[in-house]
Parts: C-alpha cells; sequence; structure tokens
C-alpha cells in the first residue's frame, strides 16, 4: 500500500481495519469452525517423537497397545518359538516358505486367538498345548492340504485357537503336544 494513512486507513479498505503486519502483536490464530474442532491440540514435545522424528500417538485409557499382528515370509523360513506375545488376531502371509508357530509356550492374552493364514506354494506347522480347542470355520483353498492330530476336547480353562486358511498347493498342519515334547516320528505313528 502506498499513500497517506489516512488513505490506507478504514474507509480506504471499504471500513474494514488495517491488517496486522509482521511487528503487531495479535492473538492467537482462531478457527472457522466451532465445537471440539475448534479446540486447540497439545503442543508437540520432543519426547513425542518416535522413530523417524514423527510424534506417536499414546493409547487411550482402557484400550490395549496394539502389537503387531502380521508376519510375512517370502523365500524364507520363519519360526516362533518359546515365550513370544500372541496377539489376538495373527496374519501369516508366504510364499514358497516355511513356516513353524509353536504356542506352548507362548503368551496367550485372549480368550480366543484368531490365525489368517495366506499362503501360496509353502508349509506351516502350528504347535498347541494340550487343551487348546482349535477351528477351522473356513477359508478357501486350491491343491492345499489341512489336517491335524490337535484332540477335539478342549480344557475350558484354555484359550481357543481359530485357523482362518487361504492358500494353493499349500498345507497346514496342526500338532497338540505338550511343552517340551516331541513330534512323534511317522514310522511310531504306524506300530
Amino acid at each position: 500500500m502506498t499513500g497517506t494513512p489516512e488513505e490506507n486507513g478504514p474507509s480506504a479498505r471499504g471500513g474494514q481495519p488495517p491488517l496486522p503486519g509482521p511487528g503487531d502483536e495479535t492473538e492467537q490464530p482462531r478457527t472457522i469452525i466451532g465445537g471440539p474442532a475448534a479446540e486447540d491440540s497439545p503442543g508437540w514435545r520432543p519426547e513425542q517423537a518416535g522413530a523417524g522424528g514423527r510424534a506417536e500417538v499414546p493409547a487411550r485409557s482402557g484400550e490395549p497397545t496394539p502389537t503387531p499382528a502380521r508376519i510375512t515370509t517370502f523365500f524364507s523360513t520363519t519360526q516362533r518359538i518359546g515365550r513370544w506375545q500372541v496377539p489376538a488376531v495373527l496374519t501369516l502371509s508366504g510364499g514358497f516358505s516355511e513356516s513353524v508357530l509353536d504356542l506352548r509356550e507362548a503368551v496367550v492374552t485372549s480368550p480366543v486367538v484368531e490365525l489368517r493364514l495366506n499362503d501360496i506354494f509353502s508349509s506351516c506347522k502350528v504347535i498347541v498345548p494340550r487343551g487348546v480347542g482349535v477351528d477351522v470355520p473356513g477359508g478357501s483353498a486350491l491343491f492345499s492340504e489341512l489336517k491335524g492330530d490337535y484332540e477335539g476336547v478342549s480344557d475350558p480353562g484354555m484359550w481357543r485357537l481359530t485357523i482362518v486358511h487361504n492358500g494353493a498347493v499349500s498345507s497346514v498342519r496342526v500338532l497338540s503336544l505338550d511343552p517340551g515334547e516331541t513330534e512323534p516320528k511317522w514310522w511310531k505313528k504306524l506300530f
């Protein structure tokens, strides 16, 4: 703007006050919308930054902290044995691979664990402790097999395992063994 202060005043802008400049003190920025969206969010602090400098969103009170729920394996062998945390829903995706999930010593905090198997040209062995009920409600398979040496009777105090298998040219085997027990050899099953 050029000219005298009278020319730059409210009458020159159609009755509006002048806009604040860089040296003028102004109020906090305001939003145009009201309600919860207009509330200011808390300021960012450096200790909130996670990997890569991004802020991590804390879990709401009363909600469990999310855990990784996906294992992806291609052209490899994957084993989860010993003591490990099992999420309520675990997805195992694989191609040209071999996987072993040993749940005998795993930490299971939910009453039902859903295992989603998506594989092609792969094999998966799932070992559950004796007394765990195993359900296979559905899925889809092409040139695949799902067989189990698990017991049909389940302990009511134990958690349950639900397996949903979607695969092609793959095999899933479910075994029921005590902790430390080894799988019987194939020739011992004949006698």
